[in-house]
């Protein structure tokens, strides 16, 4: 006769509490967090070389990445958004210059916006104006904490003359800027020269405006459902209403990210909260091996200590077995 004993609770319910303390214990030793948190840090380590605008140089897979969540922004009209979950950021500076990298997937390239209905995707980092004495709302700051805005757009990466190739001007078949009217008014979307990012400042909702002056700098680029973009800026801004920074200082951050095919424009979009922003001093962190170590150790712990639960159970069967 087979007979069952039952496996004491403490035995079961000890041994689950000392597997999640070793755990903990692994990954806290590993500073491996496997929930995110709500006060992230984002460093911006220092390069040995310039990562220049390529969103694919070998610098950014060296650096290490915050995995930033986004939600949809709910702060103003028009407010909606959020179909973009998750954006990646890294950060390095060199020679001065702050270095900001964005990854996030997207199933639809939207590079272009040539009817009212289209829209394109785009990317934007937010920071504190170089004036603010607090931390602004980061839905576009307000009167007395003002924010720095750079904002990207894949649609501003073409010329207007390869966008409509097939266009017809009635009287004046030029080139020239005289002739593209938004261009000519000052838009600065309008204008390839200006390159496909723009420097902005705001103080309130209503308030956006291009900066005086436009020095930021940034590249994208899609490949396998997923986009990354480049932005770069000197530390120093040139006026109090841009964010400035300095190594060995911090500030803070913010990302948004608008998906074109899904109708995101102005306030529609994908937003974050404020992360820190660490400029360190410190170079780039050699890759560490130990973290797989430690992350094995706590696996094989598991394994041993859900062995030993096994290990009982079969004890009682067979001690049960004996006594039949």
């Amino acid at each position: 006769m087979l007979i069952l004993r039952r496996i004491p609770r403490w035995a079961t319910t000890g041994g689950a509490l000392v597997a999640v303390l070793l755990c903990a214990g692994l990954l806290q030793l590993a500073n491996a967090n496997p929930a995110a948190s709500q006060t992230l840090t984002l460093t911006a380590w220092q390069a040995s070389e310039d990562p220049g605008l390529d969103p694919n140089h070998e610098l950014w897979s060296r650096t290490q990445f915050v995995q930033a969540p986004l939600t949809a922004q709910a702060g103003s009209y028009a407010a909606g958004g959020g179909s973009i979950p998750v954006v990646w950021a890294r950060a390095l500076h060199y020679n001065n210059t702050l270095y900001v990298r964005l990854e996030w997937e997207d199933s639809t390239q939207d590079g272009s916006a040539l009817k009212v209905e289209q829209f394109a995707d785009a990317a934007a980092v937010e920071f504190p104006a170089k004036s603010a004495t607090s931390v602004p709302s980061v839905c576009m700051g307000q009167a007395d904490m003002g924010v720095n805005i750079w904002q990207w757009r894949a649609d501003s990466l073409g010329n207007p003359n390869e966008l409509y190739a097939n266009s017809v001007v009635d009287t004046y078949p030029s080139t020239d800027d005289l002739f593209y009217t938004a261009r000519a008014a000052g838009n600065p979307y309008a204008n390839p020269k200006q390159g496909p990012v723009q420097n902005l400042v705001a103080v309130a909702f209503g308030t956006l405006s291009p900066a005086a002056t436009q020095d930021v700098q940034g590249q994208g680029a899609y490949s396998n459902g997923r986009w990354s973009v480049v932005f770069s800026r000197p530390f120093t801004g040139a006026s109090e209403d841009l964010a400035a920074f300095t190594a060995g200082t911090s500030t803070d951050i913010a990302f948004a990210v608008w998906n074109g095919s899904e109708g995101d424009r102005n306030g529609r979009k994908s937003v974050s909260s404020f992360l820190t922003l660490n400029v360190s001093g410190a170079a780039i962190p050699e890759p560490e091996g130990s973290d797989w170590l430690v992350l094995a150790l706590a696996a094989g712990a598991l394994l041993v200590i859900g062995g030993g639960g096994i290990g009982l159970g079969l004890y009682g069967l067979r001690e049960g077995k004996r006594s039949a």
